[in-house]
């Protein structure tokens, strides 16, 4: 009697390894998808940065130049707003 309890308490706990393995496995699955969505929303992101720091370096590269060649005038401090107010998603 004492060899049928031994194998049947470890067939129960070979069962429930496998149940815990199984569901570790599917919780890192599901953990995983979600890190990969969150890092490609942060590439796009950072994409996008770059995008608009370079459109932000030529706006003030025009304001600067203007700035040299016109003398410091309202008009073209205006442009520049307007520039940037212009590129603003809606």
């Amino acid at each position: 009697m004492c060899g049928m309890d031994a194998i049947m308490k470890s067939e129960i706990f070979f069962f429930i390894s496998a149940i815990a393995v199984i569901g570790l496995s599917l919780l890192f699955a599901i953990i995983s998808v979600y890190l990969i969505r969150i890092f490609k929303n942060i590439d796009e992101i950072s994409k996008d940065s770059k995008e608009e720091a370079k459109l932000i370096k030529e706006d003030i590269s025009d304001l600067r130049t203007n700035i040299r060649t016109e003398g410091w005038k309202l008009k073209n401090l205006l442009k520049f707003f307007n520039k940037l107010k212009g590129r603003r998603p809606k």
